[in-house]
Formats: C-alpha cells, sequence, structure tokens
C-alpha cells in the first residue's frame, strides 16, 4: 500500500514549523545581545526631590540644605558630616556658636519626585500593552494559531519631567567593566523598547476567540504576561450578500508586567476591527485591516528606598523594634550626640499611582499562506501625552505564524 501526502497537508506544515522555529530562534539571538544587558531595568530610587524645610531660621533669615551645598544622601550618608555644617553655617548666620538639634533631621529627608515617575511608566505601559495584533475574523471554531511577534514602541529617551530625563535617571545604564560599579544614570537609553512575543490564539463557537501572550522586553530583565478575548459580530456570514461586508470584531487584553519589585504596571486595552479577506489564486489570502484602542495604563510603586548607597538597619545599629511603638530601637547613636541615628528610615517612601488613558489607531495587514501566516501592524497615538503636548508615541509589530 502506497501512503500519498496531500498537497499543502503535512508537508507545508512541516516546512511552516522549520520557518517558524528558525525565526524564534533569530528573535531569541536579538533578545540576549550581551551588549547592553539589563540597561533598561528600571532605577526609581533616583527620582528624588531635595526637602526644602529649613534646618535653622534667625531674623527672617532661614538655612536649609541647598544653602550649605548638602543633599538628603549625602545626610544618609554622613549625618555627623551634615550636623557639622549645619552648626557651622547656623553658628556664622547668628555670629556665634550655635549647635543644631539633631532632631532637624527627621525633617529632611528625600522626597519622591512623581512627575517623572508617572512619565516612565505612562510611556513604558504603553510598550507593553495589547497590540490587538489580528484582523476582524477569528481563527474559526476549533481553529488554533501559534505565533511570535516582535513590537517596537518609541519612547522619548530625552524628555524631560519634574526636572528630570526619566529615561536617564529611571533606568539602570550601563556597569564599570573593570570596577563593576553601577553608573548614576543611563547616559544613552533606548529610544525604541523591544517586546518579543509568544502568542497562542483559539477560536470558541459564536464568534469568539481567546489569546494567551507571554512577553520578553529587551535590555531587561522583566517580563509580561496577559490574555486577549474578542467577538467577531459577523462570524459566520460566507456566502450570499453578506460575504462582501467587511468583519467587525470588538475585544480586550489584560498585559502584567513581572520582574522588577519596585514597582506594578498593568496595561488594559479595549479594541474594535474592521477588515476585509481578499482571496490570491486560491491559496493565499491578504487581509488589509484598520482598528481603534483605548487604553488604560495602572502603576503603583512598591516601597522604594531613596537612598540606596545607605543601609538603614546597619547606620542605626538595629536590635529589634520598641514594642509599645513599634519603631526601631538603635544601638548607635549620631556621633557626637546622644541621638539615635535612625533618621535614614524616613527616606523610604512611595511614589503617588499613575493612572493614564491613551488613545490609538491601528493599520494592519496579514498575508496567509497554506498554514502560514506573516503580519504587520503599525499602532499610533491619536492624542498627545497628558501635560506634554510635544510628545507622542507609536509601536511596529511583525509576526509570523502556523494555522491550525
Amino acid at each position: 500500500m502506497t501512503t500519498r501526502v496531500r498537497s499543502g497537508g503535512l508537508g507545508i506544515t512541516s516546512g511552516a514549523l522549520t520557518t517558524l522555529g528558525i525565526a524564534a530562534v533569530a528573535a531569541i539571538g536579538l533578545v540576549s545581545t550581551p551588549a547592553r544587558a539589563d540597561s533598561m531595568d528600571p532605577t526609581p530610587e533616583r527620582f528624588v526631590s531635595q526637602p526644602t524645610t529649613p534646618f535653622y531660621s534667625l531674623n527672617g533669615k532661614s538655612l536649609t540644605l541647598g544653602s550649605v551645598g548638602l543633599t538628603c544622601q549625602g545626610i544618609a550618608a554622613n549625618p555627623a558630616g551634615a550636623m557639622a555644617s549645619f552648626n557651622s553655617a547656623a553658628s556664622k548666620l547668628a555670629g556665634k556658636s550655635i549647635k543644631v538639634s539633631p532632631s532637624v533631621l527627621s525633617n529632611l529627608a528625600c522626597q519622591p519626585n512623581n512627575a517623572p515617575f508617572q512619565a516612565m511608566l505612562s510611556e513604558l505601559g504603553v510598550a507593553i500593552a495589547p497590540t490587538a495584533f489580528h484582523p476582524a475574523r477569528t481563527t474559526g471554531f476549533g481553529g488554533f494559531e501559534f505565533s511570535i511577534e516582535a513590537s517596537y514602541t518609541k519612547i522619548n529617551p530625552d524628555a524631560s519631567a519634574g526636572g528630570v530625563q526619566y529615561w536617564h535617571k529611571g533606568t539602570q545604564g550601563s556597569v564599570d567593566p573593570n570596577s563593576g560599579v553601577q553608573s548614576q544614570e543611563n547616559t544613552s537609553p533606548d529610544s525604541v523598547i523591544q517586546v518579543y512575543s509568544l502568542k497562542a490564539r483559539k477560536g470558541l463557537p459564536l464568534g469568539f476567540e481567546i489569546i494567551g501572550d507571554v512577553s520578553y522586553i529587551a535590555d531587561s530583565v522583566m517580563w509580561t504576561a496577559g490574555a486577549d478575548v474578542r467577538w467577531a459580530l459577523l462570524e459566520g456570514f460566507r456566502t450570499g450578500w453578506p460575504s462582501y461586508l467587511p468583519d467587525v470584531s470588538v475585544g480586550g487584553g489584560v498585559r502584567t508586567l513581572t520582574g522588577t519589585s519596585k514597582f506594578s504596571l498593568t496595561s488594559v486595552g479595549i479594541d474594535g476591527q474592521i477588515s476585509h479577506p481578499f482571496t490570491l489564486a486560491d491559496t493565499s489570502v491578504l487581509t488589509p485591516y484598520l482598528g481603534y484602542q483605548r487604553l488604560y495604563i495602572f502603576g503603583d510603586s512598591s516601597t522604594v528606598d531613596l537612598t540606596p548607597n545607605t543601609d538603614a538597619l546597619k547606620a542605626c545599629g538595629y536590635t529589634g523594634n520598641n514594642p509599645s511603638t513599634g519603631s526601631p530601637v538603635c544601638a548607635n547613636n549620631i556621633p557626637g550626640t546622644n541621638v539615635p541615628n535612625s533618621a535614614d528610615y524616613n527616606n523610604t517612601t512611595t511614589f503617588a499611582s499613575v493612572r493614564t488613558n491613551r488613545d490609538r489607531g491601528i493599520i494592519g495587514m496579514n498575508y496567509r499562506y497554506e498554514v502560514l501566516h506573516l503580519a504587520g501592524q503599525f499602532m499610533f497615538d491619536l492624542n498627545q501625552l497628558p501635560g506634554q503636548s510635544s510628545l507622542a508615541q507609536w509601536t511596529i509589530s511583525l509576526e509570523a505564524g502556523v494555522f491550525f
């Protein structure tokens, strides 16, 4: 008995899987490029506002950290030196020897600079958002699709908010290969965030479809995971005059960031698509589509230490908590005083929450030959970033997959 393989059957499927495997390996190779590994990991602890509370006042004149050339980070690292500077400046102002009370240190803690934190998370939220990368027609009842996706989202690497270039200060940057010391800012942050995804789509009855997604963000240790659901309103109309109508679908998706303990970030997209397939030579289908997405970005800060180079427990000589107040008990005092060296605990704080809405347009094209499909899509802002009229973002996505 002779076994025959139908044209477009196992042979095509095997070739398509081989092609997809090669593309996956290539994508992984791009992701694992070692040139600037982890340079885009977030460092929100650098978003610091210096306190302006006076540490000494006399005859309508006040002395602040800025007036004596100190910072809240400097106080945490060397409180004894800060007190010496305070006493010297106060004595000069008063014209006599003055000793400033060490209790003022509790009012000179670092403050979170919320504006750059919110700007960075707003742009990052767009980069990880659901791409709604599909025409309006689903895979059909019983249909299944597996694909890899590469998305490239423009960010504004040199933009400022709250007086800070937030991508410069807010991302890790390079490490000195000789000393291993981390840079204080990212001098050349990426201008495009690269997100590489593995996706699976499964058709359901009544025109519904579900999508699962796991993604990796290049030049970082961050990942995202999420899912989509959508409904094709006219699914099933394939003959007669309804076949001339465009396909229409509505849906939504969610993506959540993982890989950093410094904040949580979730993007939720609600979208609508319209498309129409065109058959080419009875073997392939070309499907252009248009769409709209309403994007909701939710970012919340974890507890962040704004003086990461100073160990509050070590400086304090922590021995436990006071059972009646819950405050830390310190074995160490500020040198030259009888005041516990506990001021650095006040430098641990949180940033204001991020709640941003965005409207985006979608233009895409999907090409399918037998079980193999290729697609490209462009998403763009329909409005500007809140409070930043000159800034906008776009996302270019490419996809290759197999359909069963």
